[in-house]
């Protein structure tokens, strides 16, 4: 282990008012929901690049497990780009995110569809940039640290919305309650995990390899930890496995104290992270959890929990990044290469 080099960080002074903001937009979701109903959608694409695109996971399995009658789809706008645009049409509902609003593969996205006829809905910091100008609605978060909490919680509110606008609405206003709960409630899950990330952020953070593995609406945490905050923010090695898929060839490298991070939560995909635990006691017994069932959630209806859980996950997961940067010496926000050179 080794002790920190730069002062940590605090948690966001703007984590509760900006996921309350996010939950504030219902009426928006509620607008997009029947605009959608009314010109007779048939298909639901989200699209965005690194963090945005892994922002919609769990909103996209949402859908997917819904009543809702319309396929839906999470893709990478460059991909997009290249490979689907020229199928969209006026019967699809396009959600494109990203935070500046700039990304350029997002941008290019948004103006192809809206030039298409689609309905498109952007999702970034504000709605005074590239990706929104063509947008039919905006949802906003205004916040340059609550990110992914942020649009993880817009996101809920347009699945509850457009599940309500097409008369699947069991359980949705149970949900909804807890969400509003959620803001608060985030801050108190990641106030209580300061121990624990600082203890991971000191075990790891000379690691020359950090796996991370996860399953089911956490998934997208484990790309964002280690794509985004592990290799693009800490300049490590990292890669990130599903960990019902951790058994079918990259358990090989569970060998010579490989560490790993492992999400576990409190979905119908727990077995896949006891099973990988399990193994890894026996095998590789250098890891740490980032378990759901630990979480403080005042307020939130525990038949609720695992349907909501990436929101306070995602929190405690930007806040292992600021520990991370506390022990590694290594700032968040400097680049080498992105907005610094031609690419």
């Amino acid at each position: 282990m080794i002790k920190a080099t730069k002062a940590l960080r605090p948690i966001e002074s703007d984590l509760v008012s900006t996921l309350e903001g996010a939950v504030a937009q219902r009426g928006v979701t509620q607008r997009i929901a029947l605009e959608a109903r009314s010109r007779n959608i048939k298909r639901i694409l989200f699209v965005g690049m690194g963090g945005s695109w892994a922002s919609s996971v769990p909103v996209v399995l949402q859908l997917q497990l819904s009543k809702l009658p319309v396929p839906t789809y999470n893709l990478n706008a460059a991909e997009f780009n290249a490979l689907y645009s020229d199928t969209v049409g006026p019967n699809d509902l396009v959600i494109a995110a990203s935070h500046s609003g700039g990304t350029p593969e997002t941008v290019q996205a948004a103006e192809t569809v809206k030039a298409r006829g689609a309905l498109l809905v952007s999702v970034a910091i504000d709605a005074e940039n590239g990706l929104s100008a063509p947008a039919d609605f905006s949802l906003v978060y205004g916040s340059n640290r609550s990110i992914t909490s942020a649009k993880y919680t817009l996101l809920s509110e347009l699945a509850y919305s457009l599940r309500e606008a097409n008369e699947d609405v069991a359980g949705i206003a149970e949900a909804r309650a807890s969400l509003e709960a959620m803001p608060k409630a985030t801050l108190v899950a990641t106030e209580a995990y300061e121990d624990h990330l600082a203890e991971i952020a000191r075990a790891y953070a000379s690691a020359d390899n950090l796996y991370v593995l996860a399953s089911g609406n956490l998934s997208g945490l484990a790309y964002l930890l280690s794509v985004c905050y592990l290799v693009e923010m800490q300049w490590k090695k990292s890669t990130h496995f599903a960990t019902g898929d951790f058994f079918h060839g990259p358990f090989e490298l569970a060998q010579k104290d490989q560490p790993y991070i492992l999400f576990a939560g409190e979905d119908r995909t727990r077995d896949h992270a006891d099973r990988a635990k399990r193994f890894l006691d026996t095998h590789n017994p250098n890891y740490r959890v980032l378990d759901v069932k630990d979480l403080q959630l005042p307020g939130v209806d525990p038949a609720q929990r695992s349907a909501l859980q990436h929101i306070p996950m995602a929190s405690i997961t930007m806040r292992l990044a600021d520990h991370f940067e506390a022990v590694s010496g290594h700032d968040l926000d400097f680049r080498q290469y992105m907005h610094k050179v031609a690419y």
